[in-house]
């Protein structure tokens, strides 16, 4: 993938924590809060760090930046995730996040515009 702006990828944050507010019953707003909050809020927003970077293959240190954080907490949100996906109901709606994530028609735009 190419190079995306910090605004592209700020919009993906934003996509990514819409769909996963609603996975997870929790407001997108709080998911990119500079604030830490609740626990829920806080894996909540760990899962949607880790689906950007993974997803769509962004830098950790421009996830960070998209989630008002510094790069080695996205870094540890990613494999905080990676390891609870040995849990195979969690696996499961994480596949089924990125499978929507990866199907959509405005991500794959976003993804040649990128």
């Amino acid at each position: 993938m190419g190079d995306r702006t910090r605004e592209q990828e700020q919009a993906l944050a934003q996509l990514v924590c819409a769909i996963v507010s609603i996975e997870f019953g929790v407001p997108s707003v709080g998911l990119i809060s500079p604030t830490k909050g609740p626990a829920h809020m806080s894996f909540a927003r760990q899962v949607s760090m880790y689906l950007m970077h993974v997803v769509f293959q962004v830098r950790i240190s421009n996830v960070g930046h998209a989630f008002t954080r510094d790069p080695s907490t996205a870094s540890y949100a990613c494999h905080l995730i990676e390891n609870e996906r040995e849990d195979l109901l969690f696996d499961q709606k994480l596949q089924k996040l990125e499978e929507f994530l990866t199907s959509s028609l405005i991500l794959k735009n976003l993804r040649r515009a990128g």
